[in-house]
């Protein structure tokens, strides 16, 4: 098994480090991409990610395919069962969360030298994040489309959320100083789905590991 499945766990799912709790009542579907000057398109950075979340506990992150890295990645959490899944070799690991913190996290900014309320920024409660913690200020065009931009700085870091004329997220972006750090733009954002129980089960075909929690 290849070790990039606990590095996964600790930034994408159960980090106890977000204080605040983003559970949307309904079914929500994100899709985005990375885009900027740094990202070549074609690339695996520039390919789209989805994102379903529903509720405190719920959450599947599907990734691209990484051939450098002979990586599919495929991420469910119905809290407190996490299962991570290669889907190149259809190997998998499993990990139950210990808590405390049985709230499934998926922060849109993370990394070394990210203030902590930045973090606290997830897929699929973008707007409600914008409207609670930044400051409205200005637009500009987002795939040819005005957008509201939302801001919130700490030091010579600033966090964009733009939101569109819907309120809903269209584009975010990390700044240090002038400089984009990560630019995610919003290929399509869908609230209020049926629910369809089966997103977040335990995938069958997978040969599994078993894993100790953070």
């Amino acid at each position: 098994m290849k070790s990039w499945l606990p590095a996964l766990a600790l930034s994408l799912v159960a980090s106890a480090a977000l204080a605040q709790t983003c559970a949307p009542a309904k079914l929500t579907k994100v899709v985005t991409r990375q885009v900027g000057p740094e990202v070549k398109p074609g690339s695996f950075a520039a390919a789209p990610m989805t994102v379903y979340r529903q509720g405190e506990r719920l959450m599947r992150s599907e990734e691209a395919e990484d051939p450098a890295q002979k990586l599919h990645l495929l991420i469910i959490a119905s809290e407190p069962d996490i299962w991570f899944v290669n889907r190149v070799d259809r190997t998998g690991r499993h990990v139950v969360d210990p808590g405390p913190d049985l709230n499934v996290h998926a922060p849109i900014v993370t990394g070394q030298g990210v203030p902590a309320a930045f973090s606290e920024l997830e897929y699929g409660c973008e707007a409600a994040f914008a409207r609670a913690r930044a400051h409205q200020g200005g637009s500009r065009e987002v795939g040819g489309q005005a957008a509201d931009i939302w801001a919130l700085v700490a030091g010579d870091r600033r966090l964009e959320i733009l939101l569109s004329a819907k309120g809903e997220p269209a584009e975010v972006a990390y700044f240090q100083g002038d400089r984009p750090v990560l630019v995610i733009r919003y290929d399509s954002f869908e609230a209020a789905l049926p629910d369809d129980p089966a997103l977040f089960r335990k995938p069958d075909g997978v040969t599994w590991q078993e894993a100790s929690g953070r």
